[in-house]
Parts: C-alpha cells; structure tokens; sequence
C-alpha cells in the first residue's frame, strides 16, 4: 500500500541586502565633527580640530549621496559647529591677549583731586587737576605744569623749552603699592611729538620719581620733567601701574 507523498515547499527567496554606499564616509564625518565640537575651545590644539572639521564637511557631502543621508548630514551639521565654534574661541583668546599685552586705556574713573569720583565719570579723559582711579582702588593726580629751567648738566643736551609736573599716587587699595612696577608717565607726547623726559639733578627739573613703597591708604608726590616743543600745545602723559592694567593717559595743555 502506498502512501501519497506530501508535497515540499520552498522557502521563498531572500532578496540580498543593497550594499551600504558611503557608509564609512558619513560615519567618518560624525566622528570628526564630535572630536571638533569638544576640542573647539582648547587653544592652539583646535587649529588641528578645525582642520579635521572641514574634512569632515566634505565627506559628509559626499556621504550625502549615499545610503546613509541622515547620518551624513549630521556629520556636516557638527563639523560645521565645530569650525564656528574654534573661530568664535579664537577670537575670544585674541582679544583677551591684546588687553594683556596692550592693555586699555582710561577705563577707571575721574574725578576731582581729593573726592570720591563718579560712576558717570567713567569715560571721561582725565587732565591736569584731575583724579584717575584704577578699579583696584589706586589713584593718581597730576597737577597742571609750570615752567623749570634745565641745569647745565640736565640730560637731553638739546632742551628748548621745560615742564614739569607734579604728580601725586593715592594707595587706595589694600596692600602695599611698589612704585617700581609702575610705568610712570613714559609714554609722552607734546603735539604728537615724543616728549623726552629730563634728568636734572642739578637745576630746577630734577630727576623724577624714586621707587618706593606706598602703604594702604598713604600718597606719594613727585615730579617729573620733560623737554616739549617752543611753543604751547597738546601734552599726554600716560600711566600703567603694572603690565595687564588698563592706562591712564591725562591729556591737557603745556
């Protein structure tokens, strides 16, 4: 006796998987542009980063003709941060270099001598008579100039005519102020001319200021000369108390 048999189906055909197209890419660009967004803020390094990024940017429209378009296009869209960010960072570090090494200028207050100067007077520019005070509490005031004649052994040899200026540090801050670390009225100029400062131990100028220490809450006056132009004109005096500090640079007639 015979039995029928069962009939055998076939599994149904497995359609083969379409190749990835520029997978590797797209993943590439992501990468990149992960490691360019967090490395953006570190100086100097992000150059490196930057560079990567923009790498990353290209495979990434490349990618973008592939199978893994979104993928792709998040990698363009980090790469891209990441090159924004670097710039920002970048400009940030630039200009926090030029306040230190260049510093700023008449960014304390003025006031009148011997008087707690204003929040309003914060931009003015100080002159002969006027107080300028540094955030930090210390405060200097130079007085309008007068007249003095040169010794005969004054130093330049070539003077035409000689200031000189009285000028006074008030130690407003907490610790004791060296007057060494000060950049003290070098920076002169008389109607855009360099004014020479004068060093006359023997006539009427003298020979500037001496470091000292000024103790908190304590003044210190000395004077200062300079050889100016025949005749009367513009005269700035500029004064840095130490390298990162902003300048106070009095301006006036002498």
């Amino acid at each position: 006796m015979t039995y029928p048999q069962q009939p055998v189906y076939a599994p149904p055909p497995v359609a083969p998987q379409k190749p990835t197209k520029f997978g590797a890419l797209a993943w590439t660009a992501v990468i990149l542009g992960i490691v360019g967004v967090v490395c953006s803020w570190v100086i100097f390094f992000n150059n490196l980063t930057a560079i990567a990024a923009f790498v990353g940017v290209v495979l990434g429209v490349i990618a973008l003709f592939g199978t893994r378009k979104i993928l792709a296009a998040v990698g363009v869209v980090l790469c891209v941060l990441a090159i924004v960010f670097t710039v920002v960072a970048q400009q940030a570090a630039v200009e926090e270099l030029d306040k230190i090494f260049d510093g700023t200028t008449n960014q304390g207050q003025v006031g009148v001598a011997g008087e707690t100067p204003k929040q309003e007077a914060l931009a003015e520019t100080p002159t002969w008579g006027k107080q300028y005070t540094w955030a930090n509490g210390l405060a200097v005031v130079v007085a309008a100039p007068v007249a003095c004649t040169p010794g005969q052994f004054s130093a330049p040899s070539n003077i035409v005519r000689a200031v000189k200026f009285k000028v006074t540090i008030t130690n407003g801050t907490s610790a004791a102020f060296e007057t060494a670390l000060l950049s003290m009225g070098n920076d002169a100029q008389h109607n855009g001319q360099k004014a020479e400062r004068i060093f006359d131990s023997s006539g009427e100028c003298g020979g500037g200021f001496e470091a000292v220490t000024v103790l908190p809450g304590k003044t210190y006056t000395f004077e200062i000369a300079y050889s100016v132009g025949a005749q009367p004109g513009e005269m700035q005096l500029v004064f840095e108390p130490s390298f990162n500090s902003d300048k106070a640079a009095f301006v006036g007639q002498a």
